[in-house]
């Protein structure tokens, strides 16, 4: 196997991977300090409030996304014309659906913040509507950077709003009160930053390009179905019927050790657009099975890193979090072991989304594993709170490992090309 990553090592995928897992371990770094700090300021009750709004604001992230920036990596990868045209649409798309996630957040943050039964996080809510237009053009000029593999340009547009946020943090804890406000506000303002990198990147000069109707609809119907994949997976049942069922302090408590997760979780998706490429590649059975298994060492290997996290969870949760979050421990245990897991999914998923293109059996595959997920929610949250939220997390990766890898192995077996 070492023989296999030295020589995957000196490949374009190989060089490509360091470049990213590098980005991404900086990133991570700059946002993990961030939530290692967040939660000794706040403690686990403001905390889990925090969890709350930052959760809302991802899942309406995620459904104003519309995987746009999945379909650019499909159909920008190129430098040519189609290029140009796709990157023109997704601009547009991007701030037409942001402004109007924005308006519809204002509408919707008071009712749903009652409805969770904490009416004093309604404006918490609207900043983080908000917030994600910007997230959204940050979205697309990583995308873009992507799609032309340019991946340390792409690092640098995430890292500098992460770097931003940690120095903020410190002159604001130096000089003001850090309380709930202020770190909203900070979270996700910071974001301006990594747009005006990104724009400087990525020069706007496709904006005047008219996309064709019949690529607008080969685009949109793309990214359709990994869109509602993600806008379902986003949403947070977990901490939604822990603040409602157990309350904030529970919330809290699981949400700690979920921003661990979230950080590996972030390295998983950074893994897959490195695959995208590639598989978009492919005109063959051969050759998609052939670039799996040579990809499978480095998945082992980053699988078993995560993995062993584990022995050290005890010292780990106290180092970070403080004494305050020592019921933390055993979930953060559950959920590594669902990650370590989780990160095979990497490849299965990048073969059915940018080989087959068959991004509606993954939305699919996807709302089953959702419905597990809720199921299991509701029957163990109620008697374990946070680590029964902790469990269903297990139990949904466990689902989704089943279902991704089972299809594959059926697809291959069936086809020799791609449909």
């Amino acid at each position: 196997m070492l023989r296999q990553l030295r020589g995957l090592l000196l490949t374009d995928t190989g060089r490509d991977t360091a470049i990213v897992f590098t980005g991404s371990l900086i990133n991570l770094a700059l946002g993990g300090l961030f939530f290692i700090l967040a939660p000794r300021i706040l403690g686990p009750e403001n905390f889990g409030l925090f969890a709350v709004v930052t959760a809302t604001g991802i899942m309406a992230i995620n459904f104003a996304n519309f995987a746009l920036d999945t379909g650019i990596l499909k159909f920008a990868s190129a430098n040519n014309d189609q290029s140009k045209k796709i990157l023109s649409l997704a601009f547009k798309a991007y701030l037409i659906i942001g402004v109007a996630v924005f308006l519809i957040g204002l509408i919707i943050a008071s009712p749903l913040a009652k409805i969770l039964g904490q009416p004093q996080i309604t404006n918490l809510l609207r900043i983080s509507f908000f917030g994600v237009i910007f997230v959204l053009l940050t979205n697309f000029f990583i995308a873009a950077l992507q799609s032309k593999k340019q991946f340390a340009k792409a690092s640098i547009v995430n890292i500098s709003g992460n770097t931003a946020r940690i120095l903020l943090l410190v002159l604001g804890a130096y000089f003001f009160t850090v309380n709930l406000y202020f770190l909203t506000f900070l979270y996700y303002l910071v974001v301006i930053i990594s747009v005006v990198i990104g724009k400087f990147f990525v020069p706007l000069n496709f904006l005047s390009e008219k996309t064709p109707a019949n690529l607008v609809k080969n685009f949109l119907g793309y990214n359709f179905w990994i869109a509602a994949s993600m806008a379902i997976s986003s949403i947070p049942i977990d901490e939604y019927l822990l603040v409602k069922i157990s309350g904030p302090i529970q919330t809290g408590l699981f949400a700690a050790p979920m921003k661990i997760i979230s950080a590996i979780d972030q390295l998983t998706g950074d893994f897959t657009r490195v695959l995208a490429p590639r598989f978009t590649s492919f005109d063959s059975n051969e050759k998609a099975k052939i670039f799996a298994k040579k990809t499978i060492p480095v998945v082992l290997v980053i699988s078993i890193g995560i993995f062993l996290t584990i022995l050290i969870a005890s010292p780990l949760i106290k180092f970070l979090f403080g004494a305050q979050y020592l019921e933390s421990i055993n979930v953060y245990r559950i959920l590594v072991i669902s990650s370590a897991l989780g990160f095979f999914t990497t490849i299965p998923v990048s073969i059915i989304i940018y080989y087959f293109g068959k991004t509606k059996d993954v939305f699919l595959m996807s709302a089953i594993g959702i419905f597990v997920w809720l199921i299991a929610n509701l029957l163990l949250i109620p008697k374990y709170a946070a680590l029964g939220a902790a469990w269903a997390y297990f139990i949904s990766v466990v689902v989704g490992i089943v279902l991704f890898v089972g299809y594959v192995i059926v697809k291959f077996s069936k086809n020799n090309g791609k449909n």
